[in-house]
C-alpha cells in the first residue's frame, strides 16, 4: 500500500501480522463456512493479535471474546469448524489516540475493502460473513451487492441473505461494549445453529 500518510500517528503500515504468524498457510480451513470480519489488527504490534498463538489469555482480546462465545477454547477448534477471520483494514489503526479519524484513514478504508476484502470474499465463498463492528459493515457496505448494510446498525438484530451469503452484524465483542452482550450472545448463537 502506497499512500502517503503524513499527519497521522494512528495507522501503522509498517507491521503486518496477518504476514508474520503465516494466518493463511497455517489457520484457513479448507472450507471456509463462516467468515468473520473484523475491523483491523490491534495497534499493539503482535500482543493481541486474533492469530498470535502467544498472547497470554489473561488479557481481553478478541480472539478470547470470539472463542468464548463460539464455545470452543483454541485456534485449532476454529479452523476445524470452518471458520476464518480477516481484517476490513489491513494496517493497524491506533483509535486510543482522541483526536477525529484523519480522512486518509477513511481513504484506507476504502482502498482496503476495494482491493482486499472484496477478493477475500471471492475467493473464499463463505457461507455465512458475521460482521464484527461498525468500521468493518462500512467496509463491506463499500460494495453494491452489500449496500443494504447502510441502512442497520450492528446494535440491532440483523440476519439476512445478501448475494449468496448469510450475512449476520454484531457488536464487536469486548471493551467498552460490553454492555451489548445480550445482543452480541444472540448474534453468534445464530452460528452455531447452523
Amino acid at each position: 500500500m502506497d499512500l502517503e500518510l503524513t499527519g497521522s500517528d494512528r495507522l501503522n503500515t509498517d507491521q503486518k501480522p496477518y504476514v508474520r504468524f503465516d494466518v493463511e498457510r497455517k489457520w484457513k480451513p479448507d472450507r471456509v463456512k463462516v467468515l468473520f470480519i473484523a475491523e483491523s489488527p490491534p495497534r499493539d504490534e503482535e500482543q493481541r493479535y486474533f492469530y498470535n498463538p502467544y498472547v497470554g489469555e489473561k488479557r481481553t482480546n478478541l480472539r478470547k471474546e470470539v472463542l468464548k462465545f463460539l464455545n470452543l477454547g483454541t485456534l485449532e477448534e476454529f479452523k476445524d469448524k470452518g471458520y476464518f477471520l480477516v481484517d476490513a483494514i489491513k494496517c493497524r489503526l491506533d483509535k486510543s489516540k482522541k483526536i477525529k479519524t484523519p480522512l486518509r484513514i477513511t481513504s484506507i478504508s476504502k482502498i482496503c475493502a476495494e482491493q482486499f476484502l472484496c477478493r477475500e470474499i471471492e475467493e473464499l465463498k463463505p457461507h455465512t460473513i458475521f460482521v464484527l463492528g461498525n468500521t468493518a459493515k462500512k467496509a463491506l457496505q463499500r460494495f453494491s451487492e452489500f449496500k443494504e448494510l447502510k441502512e442497520h446498525k450492528v446494535t440491532k438484530d440483523y440476519d439476512e441473505n445478501l448475494s449468496g451469503y448469510h450475512v449476520i452484524l454484531c457488536v464487536f465483542p469486548g471493551g467498552q461494549t460490553r454492555k451489548y452482550r445480550n445482543e452480541i450472545e444472540h448474534a453468534f448463537a445464530k452460528i452455531q445453529h447452523q
